[in-house]
């Protein structure tokens, strides 16, 4: 249903396992997408064009200059929903990342505006080459590409490793993920927080915890794709990428946090505090590193951090809707829902720390949903992103039921 009445540029380039393009624009047309096949030259050596034309029903098009009453190179690539590059060689990802246009795919690709999905095949060694990673990490870095890491087995070439490409219901998966198939968040401003602040001790030391931002980061991203105004992610994860048409923040500790969630609450709908905001910090920074020797345990007083939630509880207005994450071990309830009432919350998302498979650091979470009135949502395990989307299902129903009850 993601798919359906959607429009898909399906990109083809030169690798071996061009033949599973056909299947997965197979799949895409049954899934109800409208598909325009595009193709590298090199791509021609390994599918003939008139394969993916029979399954889409459109003319698979690789033809550098094939212009007739519109500049087709502009018009298609900003008239798509999102791009699919499936496979993608070392080749034109490198070419990509470095702006090359020389011929009719990568200079479709380069002037898109839409999100473009990379799902990479080729040999190990290629893959892991560092020239090839930096590309991949720059085109990560823009927001506008998105990687399905290829998985691992035996290669074309006779070899055992990674660079097979991914399976075909894994970068469908991805794909439908960055398909924009609602609009409930439709002019909304929305505020996120993500990952785990950094509160320094001296110049080398610091106490954090092991949050990575990642379900901040695919809340966020969900809220884009949901049709949000705008979108503004305050993270404390220093390596993060900047997510499709999100605005990024980036801070270090709470304090810079507040600040960064301040400057845009005042005109907000709706905030998400995913963060894991330090519980304590240091009551004196040292702007120096203390010596082992010099009786470091007696320097090191702490004191009660400050408390973001609490804060923005005091200030909201009856329009804004304020959503709160409770990191739990266990399934505590009782505790989540007693934040919920001392601290003026619409919503809290509890968030079971203990587990080993989800949770901090992990792609995939589980979580309970509880809205002020008791009502529980259990989301059960799976990606955060598909959690994400679980989320927001509850944030949206219960806003608009606060909003409704407001308006009576």
């Amino acid at each position: 249903m993601l798919l359906k009445k959607k429009k898909i540029m399906l990109c083809v380039t030169g690798s071996i396992a061009a033949y599973k393009a056909a299947s997965i624009c197979s799949r895409l047309v049954k899934a109800g997408a409208e598909v325009f096949p595009v193709l590298t030259p090199n791509a021609l050596n390994f599918i003939n064009p008139i394969t993916l034309s029979a399954i889409s029903g459109k003319k698979a098009l690789f033809e550098e200059f094939n212009n007739e009453e519109k500049i087709y190179h502009i018009s298609l690539s900003h008239g798509v929903d999102a791009i699919l590059i499936a496979p993608a060689t070392a080749n034109t990802i490198s070419k990509l990342a470095c702006g090359l246009c020389d011929n009719f795919l990568t200079t479709t690709v380069i002037s898109s505006v839409c999100p473009v999905v990379i799902a990479p095949a080729m040999n190990e060694a290629m893959y892991l080459n560092h020239a090839v990673q930096n590309n991949i990490k720059n085109l990560k870095a823009s927001g506008q590409y998105f990687f399905v890491e290829p998985g691992s087995g035996r290669l074309a070439c006779g070899e055992e490793g990674i660079g097979r490409l991914a399976d075909e219901d894994v970068i469908i998966d991805r794909l439908s993920e960055l398909i924009s198939y609602k609009s409930d968040l439709k002019n909304k401003k929305i505020i996120i927080t993500a990952g785990g602040t950094i509160e320094h001790i001296d110049s080398v030391r610091y106490i954090s915890n092991l949050s990575s931002g990642k379900m901040g980061i695919a809340l966020a991203e969900e809220a884009h794709f949901r049709g949000a105004g705008r979108v503004i992610l305050v993270c404390a994860s220093g390596n993060i990428q900047k997510p499709y048409g999100v605005d990024l923040v980036k801070v270090v500790n709470t304090q810079e946090m507040l600040d960064g969630v301040l400057n845009s609450f005042n005109d907000s709908d709706i905030t998400v505090m995913a963060a894991a905001i330090s519980d304590v910090v240091p009551d004196f920074k040292f702007d120096y590193k203390l010596k082992k020797n010099d009786d470091i345990i007696s320097k090191l007083k702490f004191k009660e951090n400050i408390n973001i939630l609490q804060k923005l509880s005091e200030i909201k207005k009856s329009n804004q809707y304020l959503v709160g994450f409770a990191a739990e071990s266990g399934e505590n309830i009782d505790n989540a829902r007693e934040k919920i009432s001392t601290r003026n919350l619409d919503m809290i998302v509890l968030n079971d720390i203990s587990r080993k498979d989800s949770g901090f650091g992990s792609d995939y979470n589980e979580v309970i949903v509880i809205s002020k009135d008791g009502h529980l949502k259990k989301i059960p395990k799976n990606t955060k992103r598909i959690i994400a989307r679980g989320i927001w299902d509850e944030i949206v129903k219960n806003h608009r039921k606060d909003r409704e009850e407001i308006n009576e």
